[in-house]
């Protein structure tokens, strides 16, 4: 099942955190898997993960679009694309300004929009397309305004490419993960962020990365042949409403 033999796909952002987790757990299913990062370092880590690495700055259409060229001339093909580079910080819409809003828009949604538009120009015989969202994009976050919005901007992107590219038999999906143990998620504030996901999603417990990259891997499989332009929430319950967690601190009973 979800067997990724003789695919090849290209994955952004694949150098940490989420994008790693997909990019070793397309490899393990078979698939040859390019990753594209901004960062060199990146390119050790990918051989010993018996990965392929192209440096990307995925914010610039020019470099997409010369990664998908070379991912063709080099495997004949491209299969899969996902779509997972990104940026995250948190501050108030009081505080924000183009300077920082320009570079989410030009990574989230320039980037994202043009992912989807080279690579599906090279999918000659259908393919999978995943972008990665956020919960921020479903429900209102204090102080991720900026961000949110961009996020927002990918599952129109997804449902707009699905409904496009439908007849040439690309699926395009996306998935909104809730909060995910990676180094960008936990820099700032590891405590608070573990203690909001305990409190908030009915699971009660923060996901893993390897769990998110289980819901990519079916996305990009043929066993998901009839879903396209969906939003999978990865993220514990969280959208779902207010946990029992969270009803019993307000009401005193924790």
């Amino acid at each position: 099942m979800f067997e990724l033999k003789e695919k090849t796909a290209i994955v952004t952002g694949g150098g940490s955190g989420i994008g790693t987790a997909i990019a070793q757990r397309l490899r393990k299913a078979g698939a040859n898997v390019v990753i594209a990062d901004i960062t060199d370092e990146t390119a050790d880590k990918a051989k010993e993960w018996g990965c392929e690495f192209i440096k990307t700055d995925a914010s610039r259409p020019e470099e997409i679009k010369s990664l998908c060229d070379a991912v063709v001339k080099k495997h004949g093909k491209l299969d899969i694309m996902i779509n997972n580079a990104g940026i995250a910080s948190g501050r108030p819409l009081s505080e924000s300004d183009e300077v920082q809003s320009e570079k989410y828009w030009r990574l989230h949604i320039l980037g994202v929009q043009t992912g989807i538009k080279e690579a599906a120009a090279r999918m000659t015989d259908g393919g999978a397309i995943v972008n990665i969202s956020s919960i921020t994009a479903i429900q209102g976050f204090l102080n991720w305004g900026e961000y949110a919005a961009t996020k927002a901007g990918i599952i129109s992107l997804t449902r707009t490419a699905a409904i496009e590219y439908g007849k040439a038999k690309i699926r395009v999906n996306c998935i909104a993960p809730g909060i995910i143990e990676t180094p960008m998620a936990m820099k700032e504030a590891p405590d608070m962020v573990a203690r909001n996901a305990n409190l908030f999603a009915p699971l009660g417990r923060i996901g893993t990365p390897d769990e998110l990259a289980a819901a990519v891997h079916f996305m990009a499989s043929d066993d998901a042949s009839y879903i396209t332009g969906q939003v999978l929430l990865v993220d514990g319950g969280w959208s779902v409403g207010t946990s029992v967690q969270a009803i019993e601190l307000a009401i005193g009973t924790m």
